[in-house]
Parts: C-alpha cells; structure tokens; sequence
C-alpha cells in the first residue's frame, strides 16, 4: 500500500526518519517513495508531504500508528484525495 502523511516542515527531517524507523519497526518494511513541501493550508508556513510504500495487509493500522506521531498533522492510504 502507500501511505502519505503530512508534517508541519518546520519540524524537521528527523520526523520522516522517525516515521520509517516506527513503519520498519512495526511492519517491517517502509520503502520511501516522494517527498514534497507545500504551503499550508493554515497559517503561513508550509508542509512536508511524504509517500512512502509499506506491505501490510491490515492498512488502516498502518494509518492508526502513523497518525499517532506526534508531528504528524495527517496520514492516509494512497492520497488525501483532492489535496494530493
């Protein structure tokens, strides 16, 4: 499956290696595949878009423990439809 999720950039990009240490670590394989910066839809700064794939046959538990990060703003499976 892929997985996108956003975090706010100023937050750094130890956030994506944190999120691929926690996707390893929980379902053994993450596999980063695009990473975009956009502006935020709120506020003035801006966001880190990323894509990653993970094979996993449960994906909304894939979601769960992403979105459960601490600077993560949102994930999904595949895309956040029109915003993606």
């Amino acid at each position: 499956m892929k997985l996108v999720y956003a975090y706010a950039t100023e937050q750094g990009e130890a956030v994506q290696a944190e999120i691929l240490g926690l996707l390893r670590a929980r379902f053994r394989s993450a596999e980063p595949l695009e990473t975009e910066e956009r502006d935020a839809e709120r506020g003035g700064g801006s966001d880190t878009i990323v894509t990653v794939r993970v094979e996993h046959d449960h994906p909304d538990a894939v979601v769960d423990a992403v979105r459960n990060h601490p600077a993560v703003i949102d994930a999904a499976a595949e895309s956040f439809g029109e915003r993606v």
